[in-house]
């Protein structure tokens, strides 16, 4: 059948179809099952054809149609239709043992046009008694009626009778040897007939009847075996990458004329991965290796019976070209300028042989002829060689043709062309011919080659290798930009540049770098240094610096510094001295080193490190016969924690009594107060005041003497008479408080009754 067009709608599980005339194509394999009186058909619905219902008519053995709308008027709907996809329906209330003819239609809706295909037509009887023979075969036929006296026995053509039963007992009126039956049984109800060399004129209904009334029948279908079928390819010699498709046809004929074909099975050998479709076998994209495939087929039938084996037809497809591969078996080549390039093959699978040209692209997007035949030998190949090389493979017997390109990458060594470095703030001078370089420490330094080279090379800056930030394409050369890696003034000096490739030596330039920084990393011995009053101490720090830095105290020194250039360009010794005249000397020394590129602080610390002063101004407060007060400023405690021990003896003796002063937090200046007691009366003492930390001590002394101790006798006597005085008096004083407390307590009770008689006379 012929598609005129076919719309897809997306979205829409349909597939509309328009064909030739507006015609679907006829259901295909319908089936009747009879069970009883009842028949259940099915059919198969062509797909993608817009089928929207099937159409099924019946006409009876009289050729009269049979209505099947029940509860219709069947004057003019003598069909019923069923609505797809639904593909089977039953029809009762048939007539057992009759004949009927069913006829159906497939129709299509497309574009409110309703289109019925042609009709699909098979023929049968309503009956559940069915036997099957082969031409020639004997087979017996078996059915049972309800009928036991007086009824025939007729054969399909119904031109003579098998054999007649009357009163009781069986006469045979069938053809000498034809059919086969038992005269002398009693069970007239069961039929058994064995019909001999059975031929088509044997196929149909045998019924049993009386009366022109049947009751009871069986059919018989005849068929001739399965023969050797017809196997047919619709190409002699198709290509590889073609589908082939092969027909089985079989030669198998069944009778009664009209009833349903026989169900076969088509079985298709040689071919494992081919698809089958009833009677077709396709195979999809033939491929070299099909060739010399042989392929067959037969059949199976419904009642498993197996056809010869069909005659043989061998594949031999054409192909070509196939597996292009160059020979070695790579598409790209490496080689060095000067050197041979080649041979290198071209080959393809081919059927007939194929036709080989190669050609060079010699220009960007066109491949010009460089050599008409393998295989391609380049002798001295030059660098404006590198490109692709292409070899077409013709395949004149179907006018195709393939190719394969292969890429020749001419290498030598790398030549720098130029160089260039250039931070942010700048741009390369593509002009520039001075190989030396100033720059800050802070920005970002970028090394600009213009490097003729291939392979790309990689590039050393002394010895390190750098990473390639991007590339541009240039006239016969390529930039490289670098990033440099962050670099700093102890970096400066020259650079080798080398780019290397592998091929040769490379090339190899140099440049002068000066990075320039403001002063850090100052280093010295230390930062914090102990000394003593009355001594010099001279400063020697070390600083990194480009370029030369300059350096002042932050606080009066009277000094100088002194800038000298160490080993390296930017490392400087600078020097001064600080002399420590008093304690106030002591303390940070901030330090400010500065060039163009900016300043940094740095400091010195002096610290104490000596025994502490002599304590000062020791002297006696207050001296009595048994004790004296001392008292003391502190001195300085030399850069450490201070504490005091007096000692004492008398003048005439040489052992000394030591106690110890307990304070915390002693302050230069500070007034320091002991006493001694328990001293001699009228006795010359000698004492020593020392100060000590952790680096030994200092002292003050002096001497004194107590007082002459006084005769209390006569003192006591009158100091008695002054204590007697003293407790009359105060005797006195308290009779005299007794008495006034008295009164005010009288004073209070009587000033409460008056108040108390007061309130009753209100209350009246």
């Amino acid at each position: 059948m012929e598609w005129i067009n076919v719309v897809l709608i997306l979205g829409i599980d349909f597939l509309s179809v328009m064909l030739v005339n507006g015609k679907p194509d006829p259901p295909k394999d319908v089936r009747i099952v009879v069970t009883g009186n009842t028949i259940n058909i099915s059919w198969t619905i062509p797909t993608n054809q817009g089928i929207v219902y099937s159409r099924i008519y019946l006409k009876n053995s009289t050729d009269d149609d049979v209505c099947l709308n029940s509860g219709l008027t069947c004057s003019h709907y003598m069909y019923i239709d069923i609505e797809s996809p639904k593909s089977s329906t039953e029809i009762p209330n048939l007539e057992r043992c009759s004949k009927y003819i069913v006829r159906i239609q497939c129709l299509n809706k497309i574009q409110e046009i309703i289109e019925g295909s042609n009709f699909t037509t098979h023929t049968f009887w309503v009956t559940n008694n069915i036997f099957k023979a082969n031409i020639n075969e004997n087979i017996v036929l078996l059915w049972t009626t309800n009928m036991t006296e007086f009824y025939s026995v007729l054969p399909p053509s119904n031109s003579s009778v098998i054999y007649e039963v009357e009163a009781s007992s069986i006469q045979n009126s069938s053809k000498v040897g034809k059919y086969i039956f038992d005269q002398t049984t009693t069970n007239l109800t069961v039929i058994n007939i064995t019909v001999t060399h059975v031929n088509e004129t044997d196929a149909g209904l045998y019924t049993a009847v009386k009366d022109g009334i049947v009751d009871g029948c069986c059919l018989l279908i005849v068929t001739n075996k399965p023969l050797k079928p017809t196997l047919m390819s619709l190409s002699e010699h198709p290509f590889v990458g073609d589908n082939i498709t092969f027909a089985c046809k079989a030669i198998q004929t069944s009778w009664p004329e009209g009833y349903m074909a026989p169900i076969l099975t088509y079985h298709f050998v040689g071919n494992p991965r081919g698809e089958i479709d009833n009677n077709q076998l396709t195979i999809n994209t033939l491929t070299k290796l099909d060739k010399g495939q042989a392929i067959s087929c037969r059949y199976t039938d419904e009642y498993g019976e197996v056809s010869n084996m069909s005659d043989t037809i061998t594949l031999d497809p054409y192909y070509g070209p196939e597996n292009v591969v160059p020979e070695p078996g790579y598409t790209h080549f490496n080689v060095t300028e000067g050197t041979l390039l080649g041979p290198i093959n071209c080959t393809a699978t081919c059927n007939p042989e194929c036709t080989y040209v190669w050609k060079h692209e010699e220009k960007v997007g066109r491949f010009n002829r460089y050599l008409s035949m393998q295989p391609l030998t380049i002798p001295d190949i030059k660098r404006n060689q590198t490109g692709n090389f292409r070899c077409r493979i013709d395949y004149p017997y179907a006018n195709t043709y393939e190719r394969t390109d292969i890429t020749v990458n001419v290498q030598y060594s790398p030549e720098i062309k130029e160089t260039c470095l250039f931070d942010d703030q700048s741009q390369c001078n593509r002009l520039n011919t001075t190989n030396n370089f100033n720059f800050s420490e802070d920005v970002n330094v970028s090394l600009l080659l213009r490097i003729d080279s291939n392979p790309d090379p990689k590039v050393m800056l002394n010895s390190s290798f750098l990473a390639i930030q991007n590339s541009t394409k240039g006239n016969g050369y390529i930039e490289y930009i670098y990033i440099l890696p962050h670099l700093k003034c102890e970096d400066s000096g020259e650079f080798t540049i080398r780019a290397i490739n592998g091929i040769a030596n490379g090339d190899t330039k140099k440049v002068n770098l000066t990075i320039l920084c403001k002063p850090r990393n100052v280093t010295t011995e230390s930062r914090k240094i102990e000394t003593k009053v009355g001594s010099a101490e001279n400063i020697v720090m070390y600083v990194v610096s480009s370029p030369l830095p300059t350096v002042e105290w932050c606080r009066v020194t009277g000094f100088d510094w002194i800038v000298n250039t160490d080993i390296y360009d930017y490392r400087y010794e600078i020097m001064s001295e600080i002399q420590v005249r008093s304690e106030l000397d002591f303390g940070v020394y901030g330090i400010t080193i500065c060039n163009q590129e900016g300043c940094i602080d740095d400091n010195i610390t002096l610290k104490p490190r000596d025994k502490p002063e002599a304590p000062q101004n020791l002297s006696v407060e207050s001296v009595t016969f048994v004790s004296v007060n001392l008292s003391w400023i502190a001195g300085f405690n030399g850069g450490y924690n201070q504490t005091f021990k007096v000692q004492f003896k008398t003048t005439d003796t040489d052992i000394w009594n030591t106690t110890t002063i307990h304070t915390h937090d002693i302050k230069t200046g500070s007034v320091m107060h002991v006493t001694l007691d328990q001293l001699k009366p009228d006795t010359s003492y000698e004492v020593m005041v020392l100060s000590t930390n952790i680096h030994g001590n200092r002292n003050a002394s002096l001497e004194f003497k107590t007082e002459v101790k006084l005769d209390l006798s006569s003192s006591s006597k009158s100091a008695s008479n002054s204590w007697l005085v003293k407790i009359s008096i105060g005797f006195v004083i308290l009779v005299l408080l007794v008495v006034v407390i008295v009164i005010l307590v009288v004073f209070k009770i009587k000033r409460q009754k008056k108040d108390k008689r007061n309130g009753m006379l209100l209350k009246i």
